[in-house]
């Protein structure tokens, strides 16, 4: 009777994870892919949201985002002045904040940790293939609809890229599940086992309301602190990617060919992503999995600042751009760690998400502008110095949060019920 009790309950488990991953993952993916053609986080929103996240259904709340922020994009179409579209940029910002913390926070609700880190790297790998395709969909809106019933190119890519969103988003709303005690479409010994299987990791996902373990855990624990440096660091880390076509375009290049150069280096990153976080699932300890991409990332940085002071030969920039971009894969995977680290109760969860996400992306973009100023192109030697000094930062502070959670150090604890004494 036991043995067929456990033989049900791996059926029935295994069941679930297929369930989860037609509905939350291909939606997840879609939707990411959706928010990277267009895309100007108001970062500092996410931490109220993700707040808001534990007590509203992410089947309402994450696909109104999505849906509302396609609507404001094809909005942006029938402006007429540089006012009105900061304002709709703005109303962006609003729309868009809530979903990649909230995406975070809900596969933390499901997944295990032999399942996690795959999952989110699949969430991220979305926003590669946005990098991939937004410079193909605009080339072809460019040059197919240009002057189409009277309106411009950019007006149509606005619209369809909108619409894109808010398909995706209306189709959320009928495939996202909840949390596992509430999910309408998992029921009966499926609800038992996804939170059960979750339990038995010490997660909780029934939230309880904020409450003073929760700022305990949150203002007085390190892993916070530390993993917000190490995220601000990584977003540093991701300098040479993101101007590789404009240093293309300076070294010579033809400007079209530089863009479409773009193309395989997003795809080959989405494909790496996916495979750091399956390796990171199926061998444990994410710190390893962390290091061995920041250090390998760090080895091709030393090169492009060491060769000829950053004049690096177009081969060499192409090996080096190919070569640093596990560095965008243990974005996902540090992620994961801290969806971990923090998972004594659902609100310190969702408020560690959103502080090291939102706060660990403002630096950057302060930093990025003076680091890797257009008039040091194509060299941009201080913008390759700041990535190999960030990179190699985040790898001491990696190990400082490995050193702590193995001695069990200020690890984020779960409130206590009180016991009456007798």
């Amino acid at each position: 009777m036991h043995r067929h009790r456990n033989s049900a309950r791996k059926v029935a488990e295994k069941r679930l994870v297929r369930k989860l991953d037609r509905r939350l993952m291909i939606w997840a993916f879609f939707a990411y892919w959706a928010n990277g053609l267009d895309r100007n986080n108001m970062r500092t929103l996410q931490i109220p949201s993700n707040v808001v996240l534990t007590k509203v259904r992410p089947r309402y709340m994450l696909p109104a985002a999505v849906t509302l922020w396609g609507a404001v994009v094809c909005f942006m179409a029938l402006v007429r002045n540089h006012s009105a579209l900061f304002g709709l940029r703005i109303c962006l910002g609003f729309a868009e904040a809530p979903f990649y913390p909230g995406m975070v926070f809900l596969l933390g609700n499901w997944y295990t940790k032999k399942e996690l880190g795959t999952r989110t790297a699949f969430f991220v790998a979305g926003t590669q293939f946005s990098g991939a395709f937004s410079g193909l969909i605009s080339g072809a809106i460019s040059s197919t609809l240009d002057g189409a019933h009277g309106m411009r190119g950019w007006k149509w890519l606005f619209i369809i890229e909108g619409l894109i969103g808010v398909v995706i988003g209306i189709f959320g709303f009928f495939l996202l599940p909840d949390y596992p005690h509430n999910t309408r479409f998992i029921e009966g010994i499926e609800r038992q086992v996804a939170v059960k299987r979750l339990e038995r990791q010490g997660k909780k996902v029934v939230a309880t309301g904020l409450n003073l373990t929760t700022l305990r855990n949150v203002c007085t624990t390190p892993y916070i602190y530390l993993f917000t440096l190490i995220f601000t660091c990584l977003q540093l880390g991701m300098g040479i990617l993101q101007q590789f076509a404009i240093i293309l375009k300076e070294m010579g290049h033809d400007a079209s060919f530089a863009n479409y150069m773009t193309v395989p280096v997003w795809c080959f990153a989405a494909i790496v992503i996916v495979i750091q976080g399956y390796l990171s699932d199926r061998f444990g300890s994410r710190h390893w999995h962390f290091q061995a991409g920041a250090l390998w990332t760090l080895l091709w940085y030393v090169l492009l600042v060491a060769v000829r002071g950053g004049e690096v030969p177009v081969a060499l920039l192409f090996v080096c751009v190919y070569m640093v971009v596990p560095v965008l894969g243990i974005s996902p995977i540090m992620m994961t760690w801290n969806n971990e680290i923090h998972q004594a109760d659902p609100e310190t969860r969702a408020l560690a998400i959103a502080i090291v996400n939102s706060i660990g992306n403002l630096a950057p973009n302060f930093i990025n502008v003076v680091a890797w100023t257009v008039t040091q192109a194509p060299a941009f030697r201080t913008g390759k110095i700041v990535s190999t000094s960030t990179t190699a930062a985040m790898v001491v502070l990696c190990a400082i949060v490995y050193i702590l959670e193995r001695h069990n150090i200020l690890i984020p604890k779960a409130s206590q019920p009180v016991v009456n004494a007798k």
